[in-house]
């Protein structure tokens, strides 16, 4: 250790014309600059669109957020009825009558004749593409699909969400009725309600739930007497039990085991579900979160639902294009829906999920209240805008990247998937159940699995956009692990692989579209918002702008990015290295010359500094101090500075030798 007499301050010092061997920045050698990193992040569109929302009044964001909620939720369900009815005469049927009348008219045109034949023209070009290009079939045709359900029905836009809806409705009108207010959902009128609630009176819970599942199955078309028998031989588990089966035909399923199978997976049987609800009960409705007393009645007028089957049925036949006849009037109802959905969450949802869309809404009307007069509904614009772009754009991006992930599948074709699809489910199905009775067989069978996705391809161009495909697809569509019968098996390792495919693949497909893709989306659709109502001037596209730096701080901040901060300049022509000119056969020459000091009245002869008595006073300095600021260190210095330290010293002994030797 060195001590701190030689540089009790640990000032950083260099000798004249010898450059000082200083540390190097922190941060170069790390080899990454934390401060860039986070400057990048901070930047990024998603981080300042988020930071625009940060300067709003919470308490007002808070009220504006519950007081949309309520006007959302409520206004849809005025909405809902409007959806009900024959198609052509519902508020969905009218918009796509107006579609199909203005393409009907717009194709009699010049113009609208030329738009379709290049349309026509651009649908050949692509078909001839399909059928000589594996990858373009493949991305067109073949998609990869998502294995969990929310990744599925987001993936599926507005059919998903109204599927997986439609299932939830489905089950509550399965339910066994537990409150005599459930009973609206078969027609009664309140008058009915209220004359089997005054029935019930006095009854306890076993009796009463009884009395309900009479009155359900009487709802339902059963007369009494079979209503007595089934009751006196089962009770009312069997009452319940037998109105399930009744519940499923007036569903417009052919019996339960039909409604079960299709309802076990809504979403890959979504034509199944319309194709019931078109055999429904007219006459039935589903309601939700339905009760007695003051409260009840609250709670299903904040939070219950009542949606009648035929409003469901238009909802799919729109979604599923199902009720026009052009290709206009086919998109505007779909259009129209989603828009709905994805500014409420109520055109296929309940009133828990506007809370969601209500936050957005909160916040962009409180952002809108106090941006600068004269701008306030272009910031409303703006944010409604880039907002819901994120919502609307979500299903397109989940979609666009199943396409490029379909390119896995290049080689096959449509029939040839479904086959692989179905074998490779076949062989999770015995994976799983351990019916691999030794370890060769299931690599047996592996093997067969992968041949038949690499479908004999040969060019490597191909095989190269197949990789990717299976890059993106990473830990879904997976073949399960191999499963020991032995007790001293290796059963739980040998599903770390997935698992581990998982953990990779899964953030992956959650970050590709959300993070990349709908961004670009978002971004665009609000540039030409601008375009039209105009850019505010605190606009959710801006980036957070570094704040001005002072001229001090300027040199302060390049000082700290130089690596090479603590080495100082060298002064050219000034022999201050006597080693180095001792081995060069150079000589030293002292300077002669005499320097006066006014204010002190000390002379500097010949390098010594001298009081009017003669008197030597301390020597002349032989470095120049650095120009960076004091640094006070503990009395531990590290072996750098310990290093340089002990090479002043050396370099002064030196030159003292050679002093007296000269």
């Amino acid at each position: 250790m060195v001590s701190n007499n030689i540089n009790p301050y640990n000032i950083p010092m260099q000798a004249a014309g010898q450059p000082q061997m200083g540390g190097v920045n922190p941060s170069m050698q790390a080899g990454i600059d934390a401060q860039a990193v986070k400057q990048s992040v901070d930047h990024s569109y998603l981080a300042n669109r988020v930071k625009a929302s940060e300067e709003g009044n919470p308490n007002m964001t808070l009220g504006l957020t519950l007081a949309t909620w309520y006007a959302l939720a409520q206004a849809m369900d005025k909405f809902g009825p409007k959806c009900a009815g024959d198609y052509d005469k519902s508020v969905l049927g009218r918009i796509g009558a107006w579609g199909d009348k203005v393409q009907t008219k717009f194709t009699n045109t010049a113009v609208g004749k030329g738009v379709q034949k290049v349309w026509h023209g651009v649908e050949k070009s692509w078909n001839w593409l399909t059928g000589k290009s594996k990858l373009a079939y493949a991305v067109t045709n073949t998609p990869t699909q998502a294995e969990w359900k929310f990744a599925k029905s987001t993936g599926a836009g507005l059919k998903g969400f109204l599927a997986m809806d439609t299932d939830q409705l489905f089950g509550y009108f399965m339910k066994p009725v537990d409150d005599v207010q459930k009973l609206e959902q078969f027609g009664y009128t309140k008058d009915q309600i209220d004359k089997v609630a005054n029935s019930l009176k006095g009854l306890n819970k076993t009796d009463k739930a009884a009395a309900l599942a009479k009155e359900e199955l009487k709802a339902l078309g059963i007369k009494d007497a079979s209503i007595d028998k089934i009751f006196n031989k089962k009770g009312v588990h069997g009452l319940n039990e037998y109105s399930k089966h009744i519940k499923a035909r007036k569903l417009g399923f052919r019996n339960l085991a039909e409604y079960e199978a299709v309802t076990k997976d809504s979403l890959a049987n979504v034509e199944k579900m319309y194709q019931a609800l078109l055999k429904a009960d007219d006459k039935l409705c589903i309601t939700a979160k339905r009760a007695s007393g003051t409260f009840g009645k609250v709670k299903a007028h904040l939070f219950g639902r009542k949606v009648a089957i035929p409003e469901l049925r238009n909802k799919f036949i729109a979604t599923l294009g199902k009720g026009n006849k052009t290709r206009l009037g086919r998109f505007l109802p779909k259009a129209f829906g989603y828009f709905l959905e994805g500014t409420t969450n109520r055109f296929a949802g309940g009133k828990l999920a506007v809370f969601m869309q209500a936050a957005i809404f909160g916040d962009m009307l409180a952002n809108s209240f106090i941006a600068p007069k004269g701008e306030k509904f272009k910031t409303f614009m703006e944010r409604f805008v880039n907002d819901f772009s994120y919502f609307m754009a979500m299903p397109f991006a989940y979609m666009a990247m199943h396409k490029v992930g379909g390119m896995k599948y290049a080689g096959l074709d449509k029939k040839g998937v479904e086959t692989y699809r179905a074998a490779l489910k076949a062989f999770n199905e015995k994976a799983k159940a351990g019916g691999f009775a030794t370890k060769a067989d299931y690599k047996a069978a592996k093997k067969a699995l992968s041949g038949m996705l690499k479908a004999d391809v040969k060019n490597p161009i191909t095989r190269f956009f197949k990789g990717i495909g299976r890059f993106i697809n990473m830990g879904n569509e997976t073949r399960a692990a191999y499963k020991s019968a032995s007790k001293m098996n290796l059963n739980l390792l040998r599903k770390i692989p997935n698992f581990l495919k998982n953990l990779g693949g899964v953030p992956l497909r959650i970050a590709l579209p959300m993070m990349v893709i709908v961004p670009v989306i978002a971004k665009a659709c609000t540039k030409a918002e601008n375009k039209v109502f105009g850019k505010p001037t605190k606009s959710v596209l801006d980036e957070e702008k570094e704040p001005e730096q002072l001229p001090e701080q300027q040199i302060a901040s390049q000082s700290n990015n130089n690596p090479f901060n603590n080495q100082p300049t060298v002064i050219p022509n000034t022999p201050t290295n006597l080693l180095n000119m001792y081995q060069n056969g150079q000589r030293y020459q002292t300077p002669q010359s005499t320097v006066t000091n006014n204010v002190n009245n000390t002379t500097i002869i010949n390098g010594e500094q001298k009081d009017d008595d003669g008197k030597v006073l301390e020597p002349v300095r032989t470095y120049i101090p650095s120009p960076v600021g004091v640094q006070l260190k503990g009395e531990d210095p590290t072996k750098g500075q310990a290093a340089l330290a002990r090479a002043d010293l050396a370099e002064k002994q030196a030159l003292e030798t050679l002093a007296m030797n000269w």
